[in-house]
């Protein structure tokens, strides 16, 4: 009988360490979703985006900070995640926030006519 007792006692103790070990890894995943990643794109002169590519990871709410120095008008488009900024004047910034729940890489461009033909693109990666 006393062997009954314990060879209970440590189920539950091992029932009770798996419980407490599922909730930390879940919430380390949580966590990981959750987190948010300020980025900053620059319009620049000569029909370019500086940096070209950016990584983020899976689940992350991106803060996306578009900025133009260039000399004339510009805007940043990711067309597959629906995500885009207003076309600003040089000098100017405007900033858009999403979620990208899906690993992949996407395609940014300035919509200005001519301005993607010219070589105006990027990729966002989403890993």
């Amino acid at each position: 009988m006393p062997r009954l007792l314990i060879d209970t006692a440590k189920g539950r103790m091992a029932s009770m360490l798996l419980a407490v070990v599922t909730m930390v890894a879940g919430s380390a995943v949580m966590a990981s979703q959750s987190e948010t990643v300020e980025i900053t794109i620059t319009a620049q002169q000569g029909f370019q985006f500086e940096p070209t590519e950016l990584e983020v990871p899976v689940g992350a709410e991106v803060v996306l900070v578009f900025e133009n120095t260039g000399i004339m008008g510009h805007n940043l488009h990711i067309p597959e995640l629906d995500v885009m900024t207003e076309t600003i004047t040089p000098g100017e910034t405007d900033t858009v926030e999403f979620t990208v729940d899906e690993a992949g890489t996407y395609t940014f461009r300035c919509e200005v006519p001519g301005h993607a033909e010219a070589g105006m693109t990027g990729e966002l990666v989403v890993q």
